[in-house]
């Protein structure tokens, strides 16, 4: 892991119950439900159905630093993203990359943009912890440096698929459970790099903290039938446990993610998160 990323995030760390306590003292009404690590509004990885108000827009950084000691390699990836409320029930994001990878070499270079739209057209009722469904949108343009393998496609990628899930509330308590599940495009156009694989999320999150401003989540990943390594890998399934700070507009979340991969040559990882937005 990269030091100085460890360090900020175990100084971070240390810090938020003075945060949670000092800063936002009064409690949520509801849940925040800030952009997840692909821009649209979710936990850490898992995406949920629900979606920003109307108007609304939210912008945010995140890091992710993942060590490898077979292969052996750095990389740490650096997102900007911003999403807004379109319409009701409907938002879309936008999101950008960069990567620092370490081998024998070190390279460093623009990732591929992603535009992702969602909508959540079944809500969930009032009262009720009947679940809610939103259909997802992806789409990739190949603004990542190809000379340098820094790229998640060469000429287009798209993903589509489904978020659902549930908040439940009694007393003074809430449980969050969500899930999607897609289908990733890659290159279908060219037969020596097309790729098609599947992406499945689930995760929960459980405020911690008196005004349920501190929230834990705990995150499954499973990635599926990929046929060509990019940058994000091949086949892995993932735990991801991670904290998260939140006010009415402002979100602090961190996790660590175990990566469990498929591929004999490659021994297990693991990658920090981190993320930082606000909304206006």
């Amino acid at each position: 892991m990269n030091k100085r990323l460890f360090f900020t995030i175990c100084l971070i760390i240390a810090l938020l119950p003075f945060f949670s306590a000092a800063l936002f003292a009064e409690e949520i009404e509801l849940v925040n439900r800030p952009a997840n690590t692909s821009g649209l509004t979710g936990l850490l990885v898992t995406t949920s159905p629900f979606t920003l108000e109307t108007g609304t827009v939210e912008t945010g950084i995140a890091a992710f630093d993942e060590n490898s000691s077979k292969p052996n390699y750095i990389l740490t990836e650096y997102s900007a993203y911003i999403v807004m409320g379109i319409a009701q029930h409907m938002e879309l994001a936008l999101k950008g990359s960069y990567f620092h990878e370490e081998t024998s070499l070190k390279k460093r270079g623009a990732g591929d943009t992603e535009i992702t739209y969602k909508w959540n057209f079944l809500r969930q009722p009032q009262d009720s912890s009947v679940p809610a469904v939103a259909l997802i949108i992806a789409g990739i343009a190949p603004t990542g440096d190809t000379t340098k393998a820094l790229n998640r496609v060469q000429h287009w990628g798209a993903r589509v698929g489904f978020a659902t899930g549930t908040e439940i509330t009694w007393e003074d308590h809430v449980l969050g459970m969500y899930a999607d599940a897609y289908v990733a495009f890659q290159d279908l156009s060219d037969d020596q790099i097309r790729d098609l694989y599947h992406i499945v999320n689930a995760g929960m999150l459980f405020p911690i903290s008196k005004h349920q401003n501190l929230q834990l989540l705990l995150e499954y990943t499973i990635v599926s039938g990929k046929e060509r390594e990019n940058i994000d890998g091949l086949d892995y399934t993932a735990v991801t446990p991670g904290l998260r700070l939140v006010s009415e507009r402002f979100n602090l979340s961190m996790g660590i993610q175990f990566l469990s991969k498929e591929l004999e040559l490659h021994d297990d990882s693991s990658r920090v998160i981190g993320m930082l937005s606000m909304k206006f």
